[in-house]
């Protein structure tokens, strides 16, 4: 009996702590903290550390980093191994849990897609995303650990993101020569800057890549984005984590600057695909009948394995007439698929949105529309940008005015999602990144800088 009374004890010493976190990240965030939290860490500091785990554990993800910041002892507290060890095993026994890895130990806390980053009145990087699972815009923690971006520049930052990692080149590339190159885990909020690349320049390809099983992660550049650099367009080079070092491999194939286009590419299967302009165009027009291909775009492969890309690039984006022009193109990756999708300008005129499914060796057209509004499309930043948006759906996401609509690609139906709420922008500078974000985020305490 008297154990059965120390587990009681224990539980309601749980639940009282819980409920107290809970209030106390709730005055928070309403900015009427500061009285609570000085009587709290008294007796926060008089729980074992397997309770204050345990408690800080069963927090929701938004509690969670609003009680982060009340004081010292909740953020050491996170940033422990303990803790993370406790919340794995909590979302891992809940309804909540998110595992979207092969290793059993790594879970996330949800994902995130599309998402939107601001800059508040502080010169701080803050972000929203739009929860899959709950359905629903959150809020997400302010990224503190990256530098303070130039506001005159808020449209020229270029990011990639995979399984709670974030990679930014935070460097001006309309003014500045070189890279500079940030990791961070916006949950742990730890960051890295990484070592200058072997040839200093601005990538136009940037991919993250986590790998779990070795704890560890990797980041792919290629190409370069500043005329006069013919030298440096075809440079792939290849950061591990485990050496702390970047590694020079094979060169980029076809003509200069064929990798023309900021993106992130796509990871499926041991390989890395990306657009580039191809020079098949001119070998497929050998007919003096047949009209000239304009702005032909293909997919090339970078094979992990072997280091190498592919000899050429075969695979020719579909186009909806023989007169479209891209306007834009992104490729995503959605259940395991690989997926185009391009703005096309038809007839001098009238812009579609076209998304393309690719089986390995042709185009299949699954959406095929004409856009409204404007008859083209925003050339500086990307304007619309598509993103997986679960089991056989894809949203097409307005960056300006964050807006959704999303098609489910098997029942071939859409329908209008809830825009970003007015109130997460208010007061905000909205950063429009160089490349498209068409990635799925899923924020983890597990991935390691």
């Amino acid at each position: 009996m008297e154990g059965d009374s120390n587990s009681d004890d224990t539980n309601s010493t749980m639940l009282n702590m819980y409920t107290t976190l809970a209030d106390l990240s709730m005055q928070e965030s309403l900015g009427k903290a500061s009285a609570m939290s000085k009587a709290t860490p008294a007796l926060w500091d008089a729980l074992p550390q397997e309770l204050e785990d345990k408690v800080l554990a069963n927090l929701r993800l938004q509690e969670l980093y609003r009680t982060r910041a009340v004081c010292k002892s909740f953020r050491q507290a996170i940033h422990r191994h303990t803790f993370r060890h406790a919340r794995r095993q909590f979302l891992m026994s809940s309804s909540i849990c998110s595992s979207s890895s092969s290793i059993p130990s790594h879970v996330h806390e949800g994902s995130f897609s599309p998402i939107v980053l601001f800059v508040n009145p502080l010169g701080i990087w803050e972000w929203s995303g739009y929860h899959l699972e709950l359905q629903k815009w959150i809020k997400l923690p302010t990224l503190s650990c990256l530098p303070a971006p130039d506001r005159r520049v808020l449209k020229n930052f270029f990011v990639a993101g995979c399984d709670g990692l974030l990679c930014i080149n935070i460097a001006n590339p309309f003014e500045r020569s070189v890279e500079k190159l940030m990791v961070c885990n916006p949950l742990t909020q730890s960051s890295l800057e990484l070592p200058p690349l072997n040839y200093r320049r601005h990538p136009v390809l940037l991919h993250v890549l986590v790998d779990h099983a070795n704890n560890s992660f990797m980041i792919l550049v290629a190409g370069s984005s500043s005329m006069g650099s013919e030298h440096l367009c075809r440079k792939t080079e290849v950061y591990d984590s485990l050496t702390s070092s970047w590694e020079v491999v094979a060169d980029l194939p076809g003509p200069d600057f064929g990798l023309n286009e900021y993106q992130v590419g796509v990871h499926l299967n041991g390989i890395i695909y990306c657009i580039v302009l191809t020079s098949q165009a001119e070998d497929e027009a050998d007919d003096d009948d047949a009209a000239p291909i304009q702005c032909c775009k293909g997919l090339l492969a970078y094979s992990l394995k072997d280091k190498t890309w592919s000899s050429n690039s075969s695979y020719i984006l579909p186009r909806l007439s023989s007169d479209a022009t891209f306007a834009t193109t992104q490729l995503l990756e959605c259940n395991g698929s690989i997926y185009v999708f391009s703005e096309q300008e038809l007839y001098g005129s009238h812009v579609h949105f076209c998304i393309a499914k690719f089986d390995g060796s042709d185009w299949t057209v699954v959406v095929n529309e004409k856009r409204k509004g404007y008859s083209r499309g925003l050339l500086v930043y990307p304007e619309y940008v598509c993103l997986a948006h679960g089991e056989g759906k894809l949203c097409i996401f307005n960056a300006v005015e964050h807006t959704m609509v999303v098609y489910d690609i098997n029942s071939n139906t859409k329908e209008s999602l809830t825009p970003l709420p007015v109130e997460h922008s208010a007061g905000m500078s909205k950063v429009h990144t160089l490349n498209p974000l068409p990635f799925v985020f899923r924020p983890s305490f597990d991935t390691a800088i």
